[in-house]
C-alpha cells in the first residue's frame, strides 16, 4: 500500500468519525443550498432543456448533421442550431421574439451580436469547446438571461 492510500484511507476514516460526533447541522445544509440563488443574481439562468445531440441519431451518415438545443426560462426560450458545415455556425432565435444583444462567451473568445425584431441571431466560424450565451433582452426592464455552458 503506498503512502498516498493510506493518507486517503486515514482522511475517509477521520471523516467518517467527525461526521458520527459532530454532525452537519441541517440549518447549514440549507444555508447552502440557498446561496446557490445568488449566482443568477445579475442574470436569470436558462436551463437546457432540449439538446438533439442527447436523442439517439439512428439513420445519420454525415458527421455534418446540425444540432438543435433549447434554453428556457421564465418568459423567454433560446432555440439554436449547431449548423457544422465547412465551418461551424451558430444560428438563434428568441421567443418570443424581440431585438436583444446576445454574447458568446467561448472558452478563448467573446463576440457580439444584435438580434434583428424577429429575435434571429447568429455566429460564424464557431470553434467547437464549451460556449455560453448571454442575452441581454431590449425591454422595458433590460432583464438578462445566460445559457449554462455547453460543449459543442
Amino acid at each position: 500500500m503506498t503512502d498516498e492510500l493510506k493518507d486517503q484511507e486515514l482522511l475517509a476514516r477521520l471523516a467518517a468519525a467527525l461526521d458520527a460526533s459532530d454532525p452537519l447541522p441541517e440549518a447549514v445544509t440549507t444555508a447552502a443550498k440557498e446561496t446557490f440563488t445568488w449566482r443568477t443574481i445579475d442574470a436569470e439562468l436558462a436551463a437546457l432543456v432540449f439538446d438533439s445531440a442527447a436523442e439517439e441519431l439512428a439513420g445519420v451518415r454525415s458527421s455534418d448533421a446540425t444540432r438543435q438545443m433549447t434554453f428556457r426560462t421564465p418568459g423567454v426560450e433560446i432555440e439554436l442550431v449547431v449548423v457544422s458545415e465547412t465551418s461551424r455556425r451558430l444560428v438563434g432565435q428568441l421567443v418570443p421574439p424581440q431585438p436583444a444583444e446576445i454574447t458568446l462567451h467561448h472558452e478563448d473568445d467573446t463576440r457580439t451580436a444584435l438580434s434583428d425584431s424577429l429575435g434571429r441571431f447568429t455566429f460564424e466560424d464557431v470553434p467547437t469547446g464549451s460556449v455560453r450565451l448571454t442575452c441581454k433582452l431590449a425591454g422595458d426592464d433590460g432583464a438578462v438571461v445566460q445559457t449554462e455552458w455547453t460543449i459543442i
